[in-house]
């Protein structure tokens, strides 16, 4: 297991990686943040697509944090990884026409919010701090944090809004300047905060002085009697009312996203049904993607890393000698192999990396911005897979390790790095033994 790192520890770390350059620096950087981009990409899971994706995404997210990152404008780099995270996961999903629908009352919330903003950005010069936020919005700074992160959330970036990172606003406000060291705490949910402020709001101003005072005060009845002037009988009723008002509200909405999320849910099952109806994208034995998903991912990969000019690795892993083994000993015995190998393999690969079982005896890895650094990958994956083999007493049946990798140097074009690929392939197992069309 990686060592854990403090806030300034990971700090010194990413000043380390832009002085030196180091790949496994930045790997170490990478191990320091699963739970966040975990975290972040679990809060879009109701878009329908899949947990795996997501978490992929946040990791290329967090990638492009650690590259883009400039140490000396103070910028604290959780802050800024967590920018990025979302900014690639919410990239993804307007690619793929998936839409986060925000409830109107939310997007009301968020429009004033916005006008707000951009109104004290002009009169101040710069970015307006929470509680120049909340004086005007009549909330307090913990409120205009909680709005903040839920409006960022629920929303997906318009098509409109450039491909710049370092460039995008959350609903105009540079959260870099704004200190919100609490940000990132998961302790309650903000939408449900959210709710139970804005169902406040439509009660009358007697009936929440007297919820605050009572709940969050904690004062007694009398003593909320004695600050507001009235009769204990008085604040008795009001207690009594706004408690049963505020119920019906919040039931009210509950029932909304009950039929909210039932329609989700309809939704997801209809999708789910669709799915099964398709063959799949996973390799039952080996709990990898297959070959099919594999092309139709590496054709994206490629579009993608040639676009925004970042590097693409490609490593192949081969059991040789299968087909003398499968003939003398049986294909069962050869899949529990591959099925023992497999997840050893995903345990030495970074989450964001995506493994496939291309053919019976090949497992390949695509490597997300991994230029060089593919070779130390590809003799990582050689090793765990010999290892094995021995462990097993498998060398001895006639088994053993064949490997080759791949990675964008200067990108010309698409079909460049394709031909590329294949003459590496072919130059190391020798054009009988390519895969057809493996890079296609």
């Amino acid at each position: 297991m990686s060592k854990r790192y403090n806030d300034n520890e990971i700090q010194q770390l990413v000043i380390e990686y832009h002085r030196t350059g180091d790949p496994e620096v930045r790997e170490r950087i990478v191990e320091q943040f699963p739970t966040l981009v975990e975290s972040i990409a679990r809060r879009f899971i109701n878009t329908g697509e899949p947990l795996e994706d997501l978490v992929q995404e946040g990791y290329l997210g967090l990638l492009n944090a650690i590259d883009l990152y400039k140490p000396d404008r103070g910028t604290k780099f959780s802050t800024y990884a967590t920018h990025f995270i979302i900014g690639h996961i919410k990239h993804y999903l307007r690619d793929r026409g998936k839409l986060i629908k925000i409830p109107a009352w939310i997007q009301e919330l968020q429009q004033k919010l916005t006008r707000v903003v951009d109104s004290l950005s002009q009169q101040l010069g710069r970015q307006p701090t929470f509680a120049e936020i909340g004086a005007v919005m009549q909330m307090d700074e913990k409120q205009v944090e909680y709005l903040l992160s839920t409006s960022d959330l629920l929303r997906v970036a318009s098509l409109e809004t450039g491909d710049n990172e370092e460039e995008e606003y959350f609903l105009g406000a540079d959260l870099e300047k704004l200190e919100h060291p609490d940000s990132l705490s998961l302790q309650i949910a903000a939408e449900e905060r959210v709710v139970l402020e804005h169902a406040m709001e439509r009660l009358k101003e007697i009936e929440r002085q007297v919820l605050y005072a009572f709940f969050y005060e904690e004062l007694s009845q009398t003593e909320i009697a004695q600050r507001l002037g009235v009769s204990c009988n008085y604040v008795s009723h009001v207690l009594r009312n706004s408690t049963r008002k505020l119920r019906k509200i919040l039931v009210t909405e509950e029932i909304r996203d009950a039929q909210a999320q039932m329609m989700r849910l309809q939704q997801r099952m209809a999708a789910t049904e669709a799915e099964l109806t398709q063959p799949s994208i996973v390799d039952p034995i080996t709990g990898c993607y297959n070959r099919r998903y594999f092309e139709s991912r590496l054709d994206e990969e490629i579009n993608r890393a040639s676009r925004y000019g970042y590097t693409l690795g490609l490593v192949l892993i081969r059991v040789g000698g299968a087909s003398l083994f499968i003939r003398q000993h049986g294909l069962n015995l050869f899949e529990g192999v591959m099925a023992r190998l497999a997840p050893r393999l995903r345990a030495k690969i970074r989450k964001a990396d995506i493994p496939a079982r291309i053919d019976v005896p090949d497992i390949a890895v695509i490597l997300p911005y991994t230029g060089e650094q593919a070779e130390v990958v590809r003799r990582r994956l050689s090793e765990e897979t010999l290892q094995m083999l021995r462990e097993e007493d498998l060398l001895e049946s006639g088994l053993w390790v064949e490997s080759a990798c791949h990675y964008t140097q200067e990108w010309v074009s698409v079909k460049q790095f394709v031909h590329q690929t294949e003459c590496a392939l072919r130059t190391f197992w020798g054009s009988a033994e390519v895969p057809e069309n493996v890079a296609a």
